[in-house]
């Protein structure tokens, strides 16, 4: 046990709240006249709740009359010393120490609870001890493998004394919160009678939260709350929304015995999820933000919640495991004769758009004839598809546009590596979004148009789909706020990867082809 657990020992509370209020009185030798600090832990934090002056004795009452709710709290002194104990029914009572040495020092009166951890946490630091000087010992028996033996040994038994220690005042204790902290910072042992790995990792991550009641919002006011909560959802279960889904609601509903407890845990589950890298966690994201968050927290601001709404309605329909949404498009020739006609066509009506920006009509009717002259302009494209009739076992979406520079340089070499690796001949088809501007400036909507059709031709992009289509709802229905994004579908079209990087994208395709 290291000194960060001790440490960690040393201070606990309650979810009860008391009518009395609290009253600590603390005695501190060589630190009179000083301001001492009340607090408690709170999401690997120290929060302060209460500062007092100590008088020239170093005497000093902490006194108020709402009781803490319950947890781990601490006194802090100026000179950056600390020491912890525990809130929980109890909040009348006494403590004296000293700042030579806290551990050694540190006494209550009037508190069983507190009592009992100070004793504890003098016994573990003196295990400790004992466990560096063996461990030093051993070091200078170097080549003597009989000796090494030997403190092994005695490490071996002072372990499984503490763990004996551990069980039986748990056992015995278990109206104490402190001994509800001390069996939390345990985690369950697997039973040996199962030698299955697999079913192993199942009894563990069924039994994981044996030692640590979530429900109990007395945790909140520890150092190992979020940290357990988070090992067991990074750690411990497997990354996909079907698994994280079922336990993030677990959690938020047991939460639900404190309001306090509830609002860190919606708070938190929404913010990880919603900040996370890891693809899938936009699904768990969504959910949590619909079911509970939109629903529920009443303490965002109602802007916040309107572009929440906003966002969950664009991001649910691009999930990873959802059918990608149809894409009706038309094709970019692939003759470069065919679009050197179309640049020609691209001056044609981006003279006749300046035309119609300069007449007196209201901007009613220049947008509407602007968007009569992309009509006609579109149309000059000839060959026209859709995404559900395209065959190949993984289709790749490449939304982007020339006026991108992270575009300009990777959509090349994109390209290269889909040609030199062959690809295309192994069943991967590439479909090349142009991903058009806002047509009410023609000026430069024909440039960025004429641009896309030039990059093309420059870099001979004929092997793989190049299109586009200035009236369906792409930026919407892909949730693109930025280029370039790739989507990676499977032959069904079901999207399995997302934003992502196309060698990304390419080592999860010759993965999948080396697995069939």
């Amino acid at each position: 046990m290291n000194k960060l657990l001790f440490t960690t020992l040393l201070s606990l509370s309650s979810i009860f709240v008391f009518s009395q209020g609290y009253n600590i009185e603390v005695k501190i030798k060589n630190a009179k006249n000083q301001d001492v600090i009340l607090g408690h832990h709170f999401n690997e934090q120290l929060i302060p709740d209460d500062t007092i002056k100590l008088d020239n004795r170093g005497v000093g009452t902490f006194k108020g009359k709402k009781a803490f709710p319950g947890g781990m709290y601490f006194v802090f002194l100026p000179n950056q010393k600390m020491f912890d104990f525990i809130l929980d029914k109890d909040q009348d009572f006494s403590v004296t120490a000293d700042t030579f040495n806290f551990t050694e020092t540190v006494s209550f009166k009037n508190s069983v609870e507190n009592v009992f951890f100070s004793e504890y946490h003098r016994m573990v630091t003196g295990v400790q001890e004992k466990q560096n000087e063996l461990l030093k010992k051993r070091e200078s028996f170097k080549g003597d493998e009989n000796k090494i033996q030997e403190i092994n040994i005695e490490i071996t038994n002072i372990v499984e004394g503490m763990n004996t220690y551990h069980n039986k005042f748990i056992s015995e204790n278990k109206n104490l919160f402190f001994a509800k902290f001390l069996k939390a910072t345990r985690r369950p042992e697997v039973p040996k009678s199962i030698t299955d790995k697999k079913e192993q990792y199942y009894w563990f991550r069924h039994h994981y939260f044996d030692n640590m009641d979530v429900s109990d919002a007395r945790f909140l006011r520890t150092p190992i709350f979020k940290n357990t909560i988070e090992t067991y959802l990074d750690k411990v279960l497997m990354q996909h929304p079907d698994t994280l889904i079922p336990e993030v609601d677990m959690l938020i509903e047991k939460s639900r015995s404190n309001d306090e407890l509830f609002r860190f845990m919606l708070v938190y589950l929404f913010n990880k999820y919603a900040s996370s890298q890891i693809m899938t966690a936009e699904n768990v994201f969504v959910h949590i933000a619909e079911k509970y968050y939109i629903k529920e927290a009443e303490w965002s601001n109602p802007e916040f919640i309107e572009d929440l709404k906003i966002k969950v309605s664009h991001r649910k329909k691009c999930l990873i495991g959802n059918q990608a949404y149809n894409i009706n498009y038309s094709l970019a020739p692939v003759d470069t004769l065919k679009i050197n006609s179309l640049l020609i066509k691209n001056e044609e009506y981006k003279a006749k758009a300046l035309q119609i920006e300069k007449s007196e009509a209201d901007s009613i009717i220049k947008y509407n004839l602007k968007v009569n002259l992309l009509t006609e302009y579109f149309r000059l494209f000839e060959e026209t598809a859709n995404l559900k009739d395209f065959k190949a076992k993984y289709t790749i979406l490449w939304f982007w546009t020339p006026s991108c520079s992270h575009c300009r340089k990777e959509t090349p070499l994109f390209y290269k590596t889909y040609i030199e690796k062959e690809f295309k001949e192994k069943g991967v088809e590439i479909i090349s979004i142009y991903m058009q501007k806002d047509i009410t400036d023609w000026k430069r909507y024909a440039k960025d148009e004429k641009d896309w059709l030039e990059f093309i031709k420059k870099h001979e992009l004929y092997k793989w789909t190049n299109c586009w289509n200035p009236f369906d709802r792409f930026r919407v229905n892909f949730d693109v706020r930025s280029t370039p994004v790739l989507y990676l579908l499977d032959q069904n079209k079901k999207i399995i990867a997302k934003k992502i990087t196309y060698e990304q994208a390419f080592d999860m395709i010759e993965h999948e082809m080396k697995e069939k």
